[in-house]
């Protein structure tokens, strides 16, 4: 669910040379194979109706509107669904008509996120992700800017760079600006000291800070 996408499973592989045994073995793992995928179905399903239920009247309202809800809920697809909702919540949907008020909301939402007093870091890694992929759906390329590929390119001491070696630059850098950001942004009673520390690193000509959402909550969990 967190990652949005339907597990899929692989159907073992048959030798032609097999032995009896083997092909008796290779039988019980297509057996449960297929028990897995049908549990993971009823489990969906099953998600499906807990998730519609427990939204509130607005939300619930707002997600029946949508113009693909009679197909999702044709076939129960939970994590569609989900994704209906959280855009919904964090992006006020798809209101063309507050197209400009969207994208200024999600950015917002996106810029000013705080790790609250008693959230939990996967809490707060969750939400962030959350804003972050808002601002993508809604054509927003959060982190990417003119020259923030070059200075990467610069700081890897690349000076005649292919078009691959741009890109990659490209997304090092915008997974840079995200991971300071998250930094930032986490609790500021359990982490003050630690993200003032690195400030004051940058202020030192250092380079403190991690450079992916991975590295930053990993040092944020020592």
């Amino acid at each position: 669910m967190k990652q949005e996408k339907l597990i899929t499973f692989t159907t073992p592989e048959l030798d032609e040379n097999a032995t009896g045994t083997q092909k008796e073995m290779w039988k019980i793992r297509v057996n449960n194979t297929i028990k897995r995928e049908e549990l993971l179905e009823v489990n969906l399903e099953a998600l499906y109706e807990v998730v519609i239920s427990i939204c509130e009247t607005v939300m619930k309202d707002q997600v029946c509107n949508h113009e693909e809800y009679e197909e999702i809920d044709n076939k129960q697809d939970t994590l569609k669904l989900q994704k209906i909702i959280k855009k919904t919540m964090y992006s006020n949907g798809e209101d063309d008509t507050h197209f400009g008020y969207n994208h200024v909301i999600a950015i917002t939402n996106y810029y000013h996120v705080q790790q609250e007093r008693y959230q939990t870091l996967q809490e707060y890694h969750d939400q962030f992700v959350a804003y972050r992929k808002v601002c993508e759906q809604l054509g927003i390329k959060v982190g990417a800017s003119d020259n923030g590929g070059d200075n990467m390119l610069k700081r890897m001491k690349i000076t005649n760079p292919t078009q691959q070696q741009r890109e990659d630059a490209e997304k090092k850098a915008i997974e840079e600006h995200q991971a300071i950001l998250f930094m930032l942004g986490a609790d500021k009673y359990k982490y003050g000291k630690l993200i003032e520390e690195m400030k004051n690193d940058v202020i030192s000509k250092k380079d403190p800070f991690p450079k992916t959402i991975a590295k930053a909550s990993h040092l944020l969990s020592k």
